[in-house]
């Protein structure tokens, strides 16, 4: 049995407290939590955390700051840095950091915020991105969703839908950024590109049981965590609710194995 870690990411059911999804994620067997984070104080704030995590004997293993906005009333910039030390304080030991907009410099953000943030001594990993669908705003420069987009940023977050979205390989992404990675987001896509779907592992066409074995083999150092959207879940009964996050659990549990049984 690997000893990847499997997490549940509290961003999968946004339209819940975070009381309840760590109930939820305890019951089904998680190893632990990722908080995503937004504007309600209680997704930031330590006591209340460190709390959660001792009530329900989960960790959390993860944080992650708004996509391209800020909590605390500050930018995305000075949020992850905050978030940085936040992570610091609760013993989190690692930090999703989203890469500017395409259009603002990449090397100038890793050398500022990232940096700063990195210096409070927890791993922060940048997350690859989901390509923009083709028309007249796509990008063509580094927009973050081609592995060697972050060859220059040190640790990296793969996140599985935004590779879905974009034409990309999924084992091809694993070797480039292997050396690099630190943290998986997992769920499955149907690979329309510029769509960023967060399905249920198995419920698309992303090859996730050959991926999630080649973490494992490769001693892949971080945790798998599962992202997905509140409505495949079965939102917003908790019966269906509990029962698929469970079935995902297992799913991400027998792939880390090297199980093939079929979705």
């Amino acid at each position: 049995m690997s000893g990847v870690p499997v997490v549940f990411s509290t961003g999968s059911l946004h339209p819940f407290g975070l009381e309840r999804v760590f109930g939820w994620a305890a019951e089904a067997g998680y190893d632990g939590v990722e908080v995503m984070m937004d504007d309600r104080w209680d997704t930031h704030q330590p006591a209340y955390l460190n709390g959660l995590a001792e009530r329900h004997g989960l960790p959390v293993l993860a944080l992650h700051p708004p996509i391209y906005a800020g909590a605390w009333r500050l930018d995305s910039e000075e949020t992850l840095v905050r978030s940085a030390r936040l992570a610091r304080r609760i013993s989190c030991p690692l930090v999703v950091a989203h890469p500017p907009p395409p259009g603002r410099p990449l090397a100038r953000w890793v050398d500022g915020p990232l940096a700063d943030a990195r210096a409070d001594g927890v791993t922060v990993a940048v997350e690859n991105m989901p390509a923009n669908p083709a028309g007249i705003l796509r990008v063509r420069r580094r927009s973050c969703h081609l592995p060697e987009h972050l060859k220059d940023v040190g640790a990296v977050t793969l996140d599985t839908s935004h590779v879905g979205a974009s034409p990309v390989d999924l084992l091809a992404a694993h070797a480039a950024l292997a050396g690099q990675l630190r943290h998986v987001h997992l769920s499955d896509s149907n690979l329309v590109v510029g769509k960023d779907e967060h399905r249920l592992p198995g419920k698309g066409q992303l090859p996730l049981r050959p991926f999630l074995g080649a973490l494992a083999a490769g001693g892949y150092p971080g945790a798998v965590s599962l992202e997905l959207k509140p409505w495949p879940l079965g939102t917003p009964d908790p019966a269906v609710i509990l029962e698929r996050m469970g079935a995902a659990l297992r799913f991400t549990r027998e792939g880390l194995s090297g199980k093939a049984r079929a979705s």
